[in-house]
């Protein structure tokens, strides 16, 4: 067994028909716990899936534990400075091996029965190693078990299970310009802030991915934040940065759009308006010193969620952050959470930062509830057998094959653009993925 689903059955579940403008998919997508299972064994431990940022583990022995799939793995920088990966479970009887998610350690010693790890996986250690195992006793049989691929870009780390992936450039495509924008705001490098956020929604993992690059709901679902906001500021003291951007929210002619970037990447964009009020402006001029005209439009002018497939959103709308969804089960989705922000940004940026990442996207902020509750119903109504199909042809009227003249000035190659956020059209090759990778097409 491949752990893949016959692609005769796979194909019934995505009815793609380009030439009839027909694009949807069959609900029970969300719900099958057979789909669940070939997903995380064809896609979540089988290619590429971001791990952490390298600000996350800046020093020789930090580490960071997170997931690949099921499988608990962690990131160690070595003494020479580059990146490991292991699988985070002590080769004697597989307990957690990194005492945190996240810390520092030269040596990791397993809290069950004392066996050591060195940095680079060696095992150094057994505890009572003469009486136990006898004078011929090898331990290096016992090294912790590496992953099979690791790799970074820009400062992002991903990380596979299998050895015969992708070269990770290849695996990224165009989505790489689009990471380039957010990495390319500081010549310092960018940092991950202190602190995190972790919550579970009721939910499948593939929702949560469509509603990261979903334009079409925040005019909807977001509309109490943005009338919110909008009184809050009317009040002295919210000024400049301080101020919302809430131009993509409540106004009809701030110019946004979506691409499918092809291996199935996808994201969606909107002008700033205004944009005194991202932190990065304060950068404007250093910006346009130093980049193309067209790539400061980007980096600076349009916010962007960005969608690497599977599961990787970058977010650069108020506060850029960091979003990971980590399937748990086909109704379970764990979302985390970090700001990530230009290490050399003045003190107010960063306030105005971190304030803007609390109002819209932290749990306890003004917006993200409305998401989960919307997307929870979302996948409770996919319950309903009787209406099979979920609709994915808006805008099909308006896609360009190839780029637009906006993508054209930033230099990248989408496989589609589109001239609305609220289309749909970018969902296409993400699906088309993952019709291939869970099908062994």
């Amino acid at each position: 067994m491949d752990g893949t689903i016959s692609p005769n059955r796979v194909g019934e579940m995505i009815d793609d028909r380009p030439d009839e403008n027909i694009f949807r998919v069959d609900r029970n997508i969300y719900l099958d716990k057979d789909i669940f299972d070939a997903e995380l064994r064809t896609i979540f431990e089988a290619d590429w899936v971001f791990l952490c940022h390298e600000s996350q583990v800046k020093n020789p022995g930090d580490y960071f534990a997170a997931h690949l799939g099921r499988q608990p793995v962690f990131v160690h920088r070595q003494e020479d400075g580059s990146l490991k990966g292991f699988l985070n479970a002590c080769s004697h009887r597989a307990a957690i091996i990194t005492p945190l998610q996240r810390g520092n350690a030269k040596t990791l010693t397993c809290r069950f029965h004392g066996w050591t790890y060195k940095c680079d996986g060696a095992c150094i250690r057994v505890k009572d190693e003469e009486t136990g195992y006898g004078p011929d006793f090898d331990r290096s049989v016992f090294d912790l078990t590496q992953i099979g691929a690791i790799g970074s870009y820009r400062g992002f780390v991903f990380g596979s299970l299998k050895a015969d992936v992708a070269p990770l450039e290849e695996f990224l495509g165009e989505s790489r310009a689009f990471i380039d924008f957010v990495a390319d705001q500081s010549a310092a490098g960018l940092e991950v802030l202190p602190g995190a956020q972790k919550y579970v929604i009721g939910g499948n993992w593939k929702m949560s991915t469509e509603n990261a690059v979903d334009g079409y709901h925040t005019s909807t679902v977001h509309r109490i934040f943005a009338s919110t906001v909008k009184q809050r500021e009317a009040r002295e003291g919210y000024e400049g940065m301080m101020k919302t951007e809430t131009g993509r929210l409540s106004k009809k002619n701030v110019r946004n759009g979506c691409y499918d970037l092809g291996q199935g990447h996808m994201v969606i964009w909107a002008e700033r308006d205004p944009l005194s009020t991202s932190p990065l402006s304060e950068a404007e001029e250093r910006l346009e010193r130093d980049h193309p005209a067209g790539k400061v439009d980007w980096m600076l002018r349009r916010g962007r969620n960005l969608i690497v497939f599977p599961s990787l959103m970058i977010n650069d709308f108020a506060a850029t952050q960091i979003r990971t969804f980590r399937p748990i089960s086909a109704d379970e989705t764990e979302v985390t959470i970090y700001c990530l922000a230009p290490s050399d940004e003045s003190r107010e940026a960063r306030y105005a930062r971190l304030r803007k990442f609390e109002d819209f996207f932290m749990a306890s902020g003004m917006a993200t509830s409305d998401d989960v509750v919307a997307l929870e119903a979302t996948h409770d109504g996919s319950r309903g057998r009787v209406a099979r199909w979920g609709e994915f042809h808006r805008g099909q009227g308006t896609m360009e094959h190839g780029p637009d003249e906006f993508a054209k000035a930033g230099g990248f190659n989408p496989e589609t653009s589109n001239s609305s956020w609220d289309h749909e059209t970018l969902y296409y090759s993400f699906y088309r993925r993952w019709r291939d990778r869970i099908s062994g097409s």
